[in-house]
């Protein structure tokens, strides 16, 4: 076995972790405006 291979557990964590960070880059105004719009949703079912 080599040095740095991973067991099923790891191998998850690893895949985890490449896609948090790969999809996380798309930015920052588009999640605000995703939440804005649910914000809006709520207030409007509240009343």
């Amino acid at each position: 076995m080599g040095k740095y291979q991973l067991d099923y557990k790891g191998m998850k964590q690893v895949e985890r972790f490449h896609e948090k960070h790969s999809k996380g880059v798309k930015g920052e105004a588009s999640k605000a405006q995703d939440l804005k719009a649910q914000f809006a949703q709520k207030l409007a079912k509240k009343k």
